[in-house]
């Protein structure tokens, strides 16, 4: 099978864990799976008994991930800033302003390595929505280092940023355009500079297709939640998508589609989107692992508990 005939059906969908609030960001290592909680911190989750809360205080925690010494870093959607949750559970602000003016609305911190964290920054409204009524993208790219001791701006004007992750060569950093409708990404050079901004796929992945999250599997391929379309397409190592899941309220994709032409949009727009039958609602984040790395978790801000598919063999493979 190739994947480009990959598709998947609600019923290969599986609810895994329960009684989360927000999972807007799922993670997976070598301790289990994790999500975001709206509660204040992060919760490994299984399959059976609610979850317990790591972390406090942080204002709907969104995009995290964790570094090399347990700990995690999380962006406070709500609050506008960087927390670092450590293995304890002690939970502390790494950055909440940049040359005396806060940050705006945090969607994703990345830890790359013991040191340094790439953090998106939707827009530098806060909350974001103003941002789908501005047709001037303000969104951009902190590189931090140090833990906040060293912060810059190393990407701006980008259309909503969402998710950014480092490849697994470590040669770049890919980001999310939500509103854009598109992936790019940046060379991260020596001095930890990023270059010009590329795209990655197609210009757009369709009329009113917002992406949120994505994760590289082991094939190269680039696995992306759309969380408009309640869909999952996968833009492969030529540039090709591949819509391998999508319940679509068509006359809601409609309207935010053409409320983000129009740049008039508003919560409401996305709200509507979920209001579909099938088993994914919003979703904003994968993430893959189980003992031979084929198990793909999805989180989506409009359930609570993730959603699991396993993803065949012969698509795993390097170069497929």
């Amino acid at each position: 099978m190739s994947l480009r005939e990959f598709t998947l059906s609600s019923d290969a969908l599986v609810a895994y864990g329960g009684a989360l609030r927000r999972p807007e960001c799922v993670w997976v290592d070598r301790d289990g799976v994790w999500a975001s909680d709206a509660r204040g911190g992060v919760c490994r989750v299984s399959a059976e008994g609610e979850p317990a809360v790591l972390g406090t205080g942080i204002a709907e925690p969104n995009g995290f991930s964790r570094r090399p010494d347990g700990s995690f870093v999380v962006a406070g959607l709500s609050d506008g800033r960087l927390y670092q949750i450590s293995p304890d559970g002690h939970t502390r602000v790494l950055l909440e302003s940049l040359d005396g003016c806060p940050l705006g609305t945090v969607n994703y911190a990345c830890a790359d390595g013991p040191k340094r964290i790439w953090l998106s920054v939707m827009t530098r409204h806060l909350p974001w929505v103003p941002a789908m009524q501005s047709h001037q993208p303000d969104g951009y790219i902190v590189r931090i280092d140090e833990d906040g001791a060293r912060a810059q701006i190393v990407a701006d004007g980008l259309d909503l940023t969402n998710e950014v992750k480092v490849s697994p060569d470590g040669r770049h950093l890919y980001a999310v355009e939500t509103l854009g409708c598109r992936l790019v990404r940046f060379a991260i050079r020596p001095d930890g500079s990023l270059g010009a901004k590329e795209g990655v796929g197609p210009a757009s992945l369709g009329r009113g297709a917002l992406p949120d999250g994505f994760a590289f599997d082991a094939a190269g391929n680039i696995w992306v939640t759309i969380i408009s379309q309640n869909a999952l397409h996968v833009i492969d190592r030529d540039g090709a998508v591949s819509v391998v899941y999508s319940d679509m309220n068509a006359a809601a994709v409609e309207a935010i589609a053409r409320a983000i032409e129009q740049r008039n949009g508003t919560l409401d727009h996305l709200i509507a989107c979920m209001n579909v039958a099938g088993p994914l609602r919003l979703p904003t984040s994968i993430a893959f692992g189980g003992p031979d790395g084929r198990t793909a978790f999805v989180g989506a801000v409009g359930l609570d508990h993730l959603v699991t598919f396993r993803v065949p063999e012969s698509l795993w493979r390097p170069g497929r």
